[in-house]
């Protein structure tokens, strides 16, 4: 090897290289998670005084999505409250307690629940009297209908 350049030729002692600080990667994955556990510890602590019962403020809405108003009823602190909502209306019915008045010879059509997929249908087209339907804490889409109700689809 006398032949080599002595520029390029490989040193005699290697030294070693400093590839930085290793670290576990423990703290990546559990900061997070803690983070996002105490963001849901906060927010359902906050959304226990609610009435509504969960963390989200003024937690129900409702649209009218009939051609007729439907008359809205919403008990705040011991006083009785009636609204008209008119058609293709929506409305934040807040952390009430609610309900829709029927009247005899109508048909109402609730879309409720969490995702406005629950089906209920409140038919008084033969009744003498009216009723207040109660609605959930999730709101709903409603069709107020004079005399008989839509088949369902």
């Amino acid at each position: 090897m006398s032949d080599l350049d002595p520029s390029v030729a490989p040193a005699s002692d290697p030294q070693t290289v400093r590839r930085g600080l290793q670290v576990s990667s423990a703290p990546v994955f559990a900061l997070p998670l803690l983070a996002l556990a105490g963001i849901l510890v906060v927010a359902w602590t906050v959304g226990v005084e609610d009435t509504c019962g969960g963390p989200v403020p003024g937690c129900s809405s409702l649209r009218n999505a009939g051609d007729i108003p439907v008359t809205v009823r919403a008990i705040i602190d011991q006083s009785d409250t009636e609204t008209l909502i008119e058609r293709g209306e929506r409305v934040l019915l807040g952390d009430w307690r609610n309900g829709v008045r029927v009247d005899h010879g109508q048909c109402l059509v609730v879309e409720g629940g969490p995702f406005w997929d629950a089906l209920t249908v409140i038919d008084r087209t033969t009744e003498l009297t009216g009723v207040w339907h109660p609605l959930d804490d999730w709101g709903a889409r409603v069709q107020l209908h004079d005399w008989a109700c839509p088949e369902a689809s």
